[in-house]
């Protein structure tokens, strides 16, 4: 009696230590061969890992993306040459507020504007769940000049990380607000159109694109002065629709197939420039392409890439038209001497050849792992923003420094933790026709 009622546990036994054997067999084949139900729980544990890591407690101070060591002790101006210096306003935006600053030679801020994204937003139609506002900062300003001043709203701990894009006027009210992901860069045409990126997951496989969804996705968008949507151009489209559409074979190669493209830059050749850019025409955009280290124009009409290289830079940011004929850029990573891992590269965009460049040494060492810019002033010296140091100093064409300025925004708690700056830009004072607090 004992041994048949023992058989049939055996079987049982047997049977559930071999489902679970096939279990495991299955699920490893599922695992290397992407079968279902793979792409269930992929997703499904990507989404848990992005839920934790967003709701998670955490100080702003702490968040390296915000607040890296810095090399400097001491913040404000530390050089200063005002014979040789071009003289004038910076303004910039730092990681540690909702702000952007106006600030003299001397370092003094002479106006700013401030607008928390909960006061725009109350409820925001597009970000179901935002992070903290000590996590909210505004990544890149455009100041018209009576005062008036488009921000654009990222976060850090998210993604999507663009939040939107608010245009306010001298005395931070809202004017207008644009409720999509724009992220990175914003730019204004001569004749009041608003160039700017936005980015989307996208779930459904891209054409031409190698790399499986989900996907974020980058575009162009173009707004009317008053914020309205004239036009939305993908990325992915634009490459594929053209001669260069190659380039969508290196996608995800360089890492994060996530996030492919990674566009951190979109401006307009206007009038000024497109006489002296023969092979390019009025109107077109150029973009940066930051995870393949590419740069392209794309023309807004047609919807396509009409010219894009990569050069020897990596991880580039923020590249520029000249009234020369060549182009200035910000390549992040891309030297290996001595001074730091970035410079600053004016190239002949025919011949690539290098016509200027500015590089650190180990007494001014210029090392940006992210962000960063760089301008190109009227007389000749060009304004560097180091971001990841939060410095912004001007330099001559013989690669003198003549001034230099350290954000005064560090960790309360921790003094060698100093806040991004995201980017700075030099202005004229008498470009600009609003009062500001100038002694």
């Amino acid at each position: 009696m004992t041994k048949r009622i023992m058989m049939p546990r055996l079987y049982i036994v047997a049977l559930f230590i071999s489902v679970c054997f096939l279990g495991i067999v299955f699920g490893m084949a599922a695992y290397k061969f992407e079968l279902w139900p793979y792409s269930l729980f992929r997703d499904a544990y990507q989404a848990t890992k992005a839920w934790h890591e967003k709701l998670t407690p955490s100080n702003r101070y702490d968040n390296f993306d915000l607040f890296p060591r810095s090399r400097h002790a001491n913040s404000g101006i530390f050089r200063y040459n005002q014979e040789k210096a071009y003289n004038g306003l910076t303004l910039f935006t730092s990681g540690h507020a909702q702000k952007a600053f106006l600030i003299s030679m001397d370092g003094q801020i002479v106006h700013e504007w401030h607008l928390p994204f909960s006061k725009v937003w109350t409820n925001p139609p597009h970000i179901e769940f935002p992070v903290s506002e000590d996590f909210i900062y505004w990544r890149k300003a455009y100041l018209y000049p009576n005062g008036d001043l488009l921000a654009i709203y990222v976060a850090s701990g998210d993604t999507p990380w663009g939040y939107g894009l608010v245009k306010m006027d001298k005395d931070s009210k809202i004017i207008w607000k644009y409720a999509e992901h724009v992220h990175h860069d914003v730019n204004v045409g001569s004749d009041g159109k608003i160039y700017t990126l936005v980015h989307q997951f996208t779930t459904t496989k891209v054409p031409g694109i190698k790399l499986k969804p989900p996907l974020l996705e980058d575009s162009i968008v173009v707004l009317s002065a008053n914020g309205q949507k004239l036009k939305k151009i993908s990325i992915s489209k634009a490459f594929r629709n053209s001669e260069f559409s190659n380039v969508l074979r290196l996608l995800g190669e360089t890492g994060k197939q996530w996030d492919p493209w990674h566009t951190n830059t979109v401006k307009v050749l206007d009038e000024r420039m497109a006489d002296m850019f023969s092979f390019l025409k009025k109107g077109q955009v150029l973009v940066s392409i930051r995870n393949i280290d590419t740069i392209a124009v794309i023309d807004i009409d047609d919807e396509q890439v009409v010219w894009a290289i990569p050069g020897p830079w990596h991880r580039q940011h923020d590249p520029d038209f000249l009234l020369n004929g060549n182009m200035l850029i910000f390549d992040n990573r891309g030297y290996y001497g001595r001074g730091g891992l970035s410079r600053v590269v004016e190239f002949d965009p025919t011949t690539m050849e290098i016509i200027w460049q500015y590089i650190g040494s180990e007494k001014d060492i210029l090392s940006s792992w992210g962000r960063s810019s760089q301008q190109r002033l009227p007389n000749g010296n060009t304004l560097i923003t180091e971001s990841e140091q939060g410095r912004i100093f001007e330099v001559t064409q013989d690669r003198k420094i003549v001034w230099e300025f350290i954000s005064p925004f560090r960790a309360p708690h921790d003094l060698q933790l100093l806040a991004i700056v995201c980017w700075g830009q030099r202005f004229h004072p008498d470009s600009l026709n609003f009062e500001f607090n100038l002694r």
